[in-house]
Protein backbone atom coordinates (compact mmCIF):
# COMPACT_ATOMS: atom_id res chain seq x y z
CA UNK A 1 0.00 0.00 0.00
CA UNK A 2 2.90 2.36 0.14
CA UNK A 3 3.36 4.97 -2.87
CA UNK A 4 5.22 8.00 -3.59
CA UNK A 5 3.86 11.51 -4.75
CA UNK A 6 4.94 13.45 -7.72
CA UNK A 7 3.68 16.69 -8.16
CA UNK A 8 4.71 18.41 -12.08
CA UNK A 9 5.53 22.15 -12.47
CA UNK A 10 6.17 22.56 -15.99
CA UNK A 11 7.46 26.42 -16.02
CA UNK A 12 10.77 27.66 -16.26
CA UNK A 13 12.29 31.65 -16.13
CA UNK A 14 13.99 30.68 -19.32
CA UNK A 15 15.13 27.66 -21.63
CA UNK A 16 18.57 25.92 -20.97
CA UNK A 17 20.74 25.60 -24.18
CA UNK A 18 21.09 21.60 -22.92
CA UNK A 19 17.45 21.28 -22.32
CA UNK A 20 14.44 18.99 -23.84
CA UNK A 21 11.83 19.03 -21.26
CA UNK A 22 8.34 20.87 -22.20
CA UNK A 23 8.70 23.32 -19.76
CA UNK A 24 7.12 26.25 -20.75
CA UNK A 25 8.91 29.71 -20.48
CA UNK A 26 6.85 31.98 -18.28
CA UNK A 27 8.20 35.30 -20.05
CA UNK A 28 6.04 33.40 -22.76
CA UNK A 29 3.29 31.92 -20.70
CA UNK A 30 2.67 33.42 -17.68
CA UNK A 31 -0.64 33.24 -18.52
CA UNK A 32 -1.04 29.79 -18.43
CA UNK A 33 0.48 29.83 -14.70
CA UNK A 34 -2.76 30.65 -12.59
CA UNK A 35 -5.53 28.23 -14.92
CA UNK A 36 -2.30 25.89 -14.61
CA UNK A 37 -2.55 26.07 -10.74
CA UNK A 38 -6.19 25.96 -10.32
CA UNK A 39 -6.28 22.85 -12.92
CA UNK A 40 -3.67 21.19 -10.76
CA UNK A 41 -5.58 22.18 -7.20
CA UNK A 42 -8.47 20.18 -9.08
CA UNK A 43 -6.62 17.16 -10.00
CA UNK A 44 -5.20 16.86 -6.37
CA UNK A 45 -8.32 16.88 -5.27
CA UNK A 46 -8.88 13.92 -7.19
CA UNK A 47 -5.92 12.34 -6.34
CA UNK A 48 -6.42 12.17 -3.18
CA UNK A 49 -9.91 10.84 -3.04
CA UNK A 50 -8.80 7.82 -5.31
CA UNK A 51 -5.62 7.83 -2.80
CA UNK A 52 -7.62 7.43 0.08
CA UNK A 53 -10.34 5.25 -1.48
CA UNK A 54 -7.70 2.03 -1.97
CA UNK A 55 -5.71 2.63 1.74
CA UNK A 56 -2.90 4.03 -0.06
CA UNK A 57 -0.01 4.98 1.77
CA UNK A 58 2.30 8.55 0.94
CA UNK A 59 5.63 8.17 1.49
CA UNK A 60 7.39 10.21 -0.09
CA UNK A 61 6.44 13.41 -1.81
CA UNK A 62 8.41 15.57 -4.32
CA UNK A 63 7.61 18.53 -6.78
CA UNK A 64 9.74 18.86 -9.57
CA UNK A 65 9.62 20.68 -13.29
CA UNK A 66 10.25 22.78 -14.46
CA UNK A 67 10.88 25.01 -11.64
CA UNK A 68 8.19 24.70 -9.08
CA UNK A 69 9.51 27.89 -7.63
CA UNK A 70 8.48 30.01 -10.41
CA UNK A 71 5.31 30.11 -9.07
CA UNK A 72 4.32 33.04 -6.41
CA UNK A 73 4.37 32.27 -2.88
CA UNK A 74 0.80 32.29 -2.68
CA UNK A 75 0.30 29.91 -5.45
CA UNK A 76 3.12 27.08 -4.02
CA UNK A 77 1.03 27.70 -0.66
CA UNK A 78 -2.05 27.17 -2.16
CA UNK A 79 -0.91 23.29 -3.93
CA UNK A 80 0.87 22.29 -1.04
CA UNK A 81 -2.40 23.42 1.36
CA UNK A 82 -4.44 21.31 -1.35
CA UNK A 83 -1.65 18.58 -0.58
CA UNK A 84 -1.99 18.50 2.55
CA UNK A 85 -5.98 18.51 2.41
CA UNK A 86 -6.23 16.02 -0.21
CA UNK A 87 -3.60 13.08 1.03
CA UNK A 88 -2.92 11.66 4.56
CA UNK A 89 0.62 12.86 4.58
CA UNK A 90 1.50 11.55 8.53
CA UNK A 91 3.38 8.74 7.19
CA UNK A 92 5.20 10.53 5.11
CA UNK A 93 8.65 11.43 6.18
CA UNK A 94 10.27 13.08 3.19
CA UNK A 95 8.78 16.08 1.30
CA UNK A 96 11.02 17.44 -1.53
CA UNK A 97 10.63 20.57 -3.67
CA UNK A 98 12.92 21.38 -6.44
CA UNK A 99 13.82 25.04 -5.44
CA UNK A 100 16.17 24.92 -8.74
CA UNK A 101 16.83 28.13 -10.54
CA UNK A 102 18.67 30.45 -7.82
CA UNK A 103 16.61 33.38 -9.24
CA UNK A 104 13.33 32.23 -8.46
CA UNK A 105 14.02 31.49 -4.69
CA UNK A 106 12.76 34.19 -2.11
CA UNK A 107 12.82 34.62 1.28
CA UNK A 108 8.68 34.51 0.94
CA UNK A 109 8.57 30.82 -0.78
CA UNK A 110 10.87 29.58 1.25
CA UNK A 111 8.90 30.54 4.77
CA UNK A 112 5.96 28.85 3.31
CA UNK A 113 7.73 25.73 2.00
CA UNK A 114 9.32 25.55 5.88
CA UNK A 115 5.80 26.31 7.31
CA UNK A 116 4.31 23.00 5.28
CA UNK A 117 6.94 21.08 6.47
CA UNK A 118 9.31 20.33 3.33
CA UNK A 119 12.12 18.19 4.26
CA UNK A 120 14.49 18.46 1.69
CA UNK A 121 15.22 21.51 -1.39
CA UNK A 122 17.29 21.67 -4.29
CA UNK A 123 19.35 24.48 -5.30
CA UNK A 124 20.30 23.69 -8.77
CA UNK A 125 23.03 25.86 -10.32
CA UNK A 126 24.62 23.30 -12.82
CA UNK A 127 27.88 25.54 -12.54
CA UNK A 128 29.42 28.01 -10.70
CA UNK A 129 31.47 29.49 -13.77
CA UNK A 130 29.35 32.63 -14.80
CA UNK A 131 30.47 32.26 -18.51
CA UNK A 132 29.27 29.22 -18.46
CA UNK A 133 25.39 30.48 -17.32
CA UNK A 134 25.54 32.88 -20.00
CA UNK A 135 26.34 30.12 -22.61
CA UNK A 136 23.42 28.15 -21.13
CA UNK A 137 20.84 30.69 -21.31
CA UNK A 138 20.74 30.85 -17.57
CA UNK A 139 19.84 34.70 -16.15
CA UNK A 140 21.33 34.45 -12.66
CA UNK A 141 24.79 34.31 -12.02
CA UNK A 142 27.30 32.23 -9.29
CA UNK A 143 26.57 34.98 -6.51
CA UNK A 144 23.09 34.89 -7.10
CA UNK A 145 23.31 31.17 -6.34
CA UNK A 146 25.41 31.78 -3.09
CA UNK A 147 23.10 34.67 -1.91
CA UNK A 148 19.93 31.58 -2.63
CA UNK A 149 21.88 29.15 -0.23
CA UNK A 150 22.33 31.81 2.52
CA UNK A 151 18.60 32.30 2.06
CA UNK A 152 18.17 28.72 2.42
CA UNK A 153 20.35 27.78 5.26
CA UNK A 154 18.69 30.46 7.22
CA UNK A 155 15.25 28.14 7.23
CA UNK A 156 17.24 24.96 8.14
CA UNK A 157 15.60 22.62 5.91
CA UNK A 158 17.04 19.30 7.21
CA UNK A 159 18.44 18.40 3.31
CA UNK A 160 19.64 20.44 0.56
CA UNK A 161 20.34 18.70 -3.02
CA UNK A 162 22.94 21.05 -5.48
CA UNK A 163 22.75 19.79 -8.90
CA UNK A 164 25.92 20.12 -11.28
CA UNK A 165 26.14 18.74 -15.14
CA UNK A 166 29.73 18.11 -16.13
CA UNK A 167 30.16 19.12 -20.04
CA UNK A 168 28.05 22.30 -20.51
CA UNK A 169 29.52 24.46 -23.10
CA UNK A 170 32.22 27.16 -22.27
CA UNK A 171 32.80 24.71 -19.31
CA UNK A 172 36.78 23.43 -18.51
CA UNK A 173 38.06 20.72 -16.03
CA UNK A 174 39.27 23.38 -14.22
CA UNK A 175 36.35 25.44 -14.15
CA UNK A 176 33.73 21.92 -13.07
CA UNK A 177 36.43 21.75 -10.11
CA UNK A 178 35.64 25.08 -8.92
CA UNK A 179 32.24 24.71 -9.25
CA UNK A 180 32.04 21.29 -6.82
CA UNK A 181 34.14 22.70 -4.27
CA UNK A 182 32.42 25.88 -4.06
CA UNK A 183 28.72 23.69 -4.04
CA UNK A 184 30.36 21.40 -1.23
CA UNK A 185 31.60 24.81 0.80
CA UNK A 186 27.83 26.03 0.86
CA UNK A 187 26.87 22.92 2.75
CA UNK A 188 25.19 20.74 0.40
CA UNK A 189 24.18 17.18 2.01
CA UNK A 190 23.00 15.48 -1.29
CA UNK A 191 24.78 16.80 -4.81
CA UNK A 192 24.00 15.28 -8.03
CA UNK A 193 26.46 15.39 -10.69
CA UNK A 194 24.88 15.12 -13.86
CA UNK A 195 26.59 14.07 -17.26
CA UNK A 196 25.84 16.44 -20.11
CA UNK A 197 23.39 14.62 -22.35
CA UNK A 198 22.57 15.57 -25.82
CA UNK A 199 18.99 15.86 -26.64
CA UNK A 200 17.27 16.41 -29.55
CA UNK A 201 15.56 20.08 -29.97
CA UNK A 202 17.94 21.12 -27.21
CA UNK A 203 19.77 24.52 -28.60
CA UNK A 204 23.29 22.58 -28.20
CA UNK A 205 22.13 20.69 -30.82
CA UNK A 206 19.76 22.90 -32.86
CA UNK A 207 22.66 25.86 -33.05
CA UNK A 208 25.93 23.64 -33.11
CA UNK A 209 26.97 25.16 -29.61
CA UNK A 210 30.79 24.05 -29.18
CA UNK A 211 31.10 21.81 -25.91
CA UNK A 212 33.72 19.91 -24.19
CA UNK A 213 35.31 16.84 -25.50
CA UNK A 214 35.11 13.44 -23.91
CA UNK A 215 38.69 13.26 -22.70
CA UNK A 216 37.40 16.68 -20.49
CA UNK A 217 33.88 15.39 -19.18
CA UNK A 218 36.00 12.50 -17.99
CA UNK A 219 38.74 14.33 -16.44
CA UNK A 220 35.35 16.46 -14.46
CA UNK A 221 33.92 13.06 -13.07
CA UNK A 222 37.40 11.93 -12.29
CA UNK A 223 37.90 14.68 -9.80
CA UNK A 224 34.37 14.46 -8.53
CA UNK A 225 34.69 11.14 -7.10
CA UNK A 226 37.37 11.08 -4.97
CA UNK A 227 36.71 14.49 -3.84
CA UNK A 228 33.43 13.63 -2.59
CA UNK A 229 34.48 10.89 -1.14
CA UNK A 230 36.96 12.21 1.06
CA UNK A 231 34.58 15.10 2.39
CA UNK A 232 32.17 11.68 3.24
CA UNK A 233 29.88 11.43 0.04
CA UNK A 234 28.86 8.13 -1.02
CA UNK A 235 27.15 7.26 -4.21
CA UNK A 236 23.67 5.99 -3.87
CA UNK A 237 22.13 5.91 -7.05
CA UNK A 238 23.44 6.07 -10.82
CA UNK A 239 21.76 6.40 -14.56
CA UNK A 240 22.59 6.66 -17.59
CA UNK A 241 20.93 8.78 -20.63
CA UNK A 242 21.23 8.48 -24.39
CA UNK A 243 24.12 10.27 -26.34
CA UNK A 244 26.17 11.30 -22.55
CA UNK A 245 29.24 13.24 -23.12
CA UNK A 246 31.67 10.68 -23.34
CA UNK A 247 29.10 7.59 -22.53
CA UNK A 248 29.47 8.43 -18.75
CA UNK A 249 26.41 8.80 -16.06
CA UNK A 250 24.78 10.49 -13.95
CA UNK A 251 25.12 9.29 -10.16
CA UNK A 252 23.62 11.09 -6.72
CA UNK A 253 26.12 11.64 -3.90
CA UNK A 254 24.70 11.81 -0.30
CA UNK A 255 26.18 11.74 3.22
CA UNK A 256 25.28 8.76 4.90
CA UNK A 257 21.81 8.72 6.28
CA UNK A 258 20.28 11.51 4.21
CA UNK A 259 19.87 10.20 1.12
CA UNK A 260 16.28 11.24 -1.38
CA UNK A 261 13.63 7.97 -0.63
CA UNK A 262 12.17 9.58 -3.88
CA UNK A 263 15.90 8.78 -5.74
CA UNK A 264 15.57 5.33 -5.43
CA UNK A 265 12.05 4.61 -5.64
CA UNK A 266 12.21 6.19 -8.93
CA UNK A 267 15.42 4.06 -9.84
CA UNK A 268 14.03 0.94 -8.04
CA UNK A 269 10.80 1.25 -9.68
CA UNK A 270 9.71 -1.10 -6.54
CA UNK A 271 6.72 1.01 -5.59
CA UNK A 272 3.73 3.16 -7.14
CA UNK A 273 4.15 6.75 -7.79
CA UNK A 274 1.23 8.74 -8.50
CA UNK A 275 1.64 12.15 -10.44
CA UNK A 276 -0.30 14.78 -10.90
CA UNK A 277 0.54 17.68 -12.91
CA UNK A 278 1.88 18.04 -16.77
CA UNK A 279 4.32 15.64 -18.02
CA UNK A 280 3.78 13.69 -14.88
CA UNK A 281 3.85 9.78 -15.35
CA UNK A 282 1.70 7.80 -12.89
CA UNK A 283 3.47 4.73 -12.52
CA UNK A 284 1.64 1.65 -10.54
CA UNK A 285 3.92 -1.02 -10.01
CA UNK A 286 2.34 -4.58 -8.91
CA UNK A 287 5.38 -6.19 -7.53
CA UNK A 288 3.72 -9.37 -6.77
CA UNK A 289 3.08 -9.74 -10.35
CA UNK A 290 5.79 -8.04 -11.79
CA UNK A 291 3.57 -5.39 -14.00
CA UNK A 292 4.41 -1.44 -14.25
CA UNK A 293 1.25 0.06 -16.21
CA UNK A 294 2.32 3.84 -16.50
CA UNK A 295 -0.17 6.83 -17.01
CA UNK A 296 1.31 10.30 -19.02
CA UNK A 297 -0.40 13.44 -18.13
CA UNK A 298 0.06 15.68 -21.06
CA UNK A 299 3.27 17.65 -21.41
CA UNK A 300 3.14 20.96 -22.27
CA UNK A 301 0.74 23.40 -20.18
CA UNK A 302 -1.82 24.16 -22.95
CA UNK A 303 -2.52 20.33 -23.68
CA UNK A 304 -3.20 19.63 -19.91
CA UNK A 305 -5.86 22.18 -19.20
CA UNK A 306 -7.32 21.49 -22.66
CA UNK A 307 -7.41 17.86 -21.55
CA UNK A 308 -8.51 18.48 -17.73
CA UNK A 309 -11.83 16.09 -17.99
CA UNK A 310 -9.99 13.04 -19.70
CA UNK A 311 -6.73 13.39 -17.36
CA UNK A 312 -9.32 13.42 -13.55
CA UNK A 313 -11.18 10.35 -15.47
CA UNK A 314 -7.97 8.73 -15.62
CA UNK A 315 -7.63 8.03 -12.15
CA UNK A 316 -10.14 5.18 -12.50
CA UNK A 317 -7.93 3.54 -14.29
CA UNK A 318 -5.31 3.21 -10.79
CA UNK A 319 -8.38 2.03 -8.91
CA UNK A 320 -8.82 -0.46 -11.47
CA UNK A 321 -5.28 -1.59 -11.07
CA UNK A 322 -5.70 -2.00 -7.44
CA UNK A 323 -9.00 -4.39 -8.03
CA UNK A 324 -11.53 -0.99 -7.02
Amino acid sequence: EDISLYIGIPFCPTRCAYCSFVSQSVERSFGLVEPYVQALLAELRVGGEMVRENRLRPRTFYMGGGTPTTLSAGQLDAVLTALEESFDLSDCPELTVEAGRPDTITAEKLAVLKSHGVTRVSVNPQTMEDKVLTAIGRRHTAAETRAAMELVSAYHFPHVNMDLIAGLPEDTPEGFQRSLDECLAMGADNITVHTLALKKGSRILTEGLSIPDGDAVQAMLDYAAPTLRAVGFVPYYLYRQKYMSGSLENVGWAKPGTESLYNIVMMEELQTVVSIGGGGVTKLVDPAAGRILRLPNPKYPHDYLAARDKILSQKDEIVSFYGG
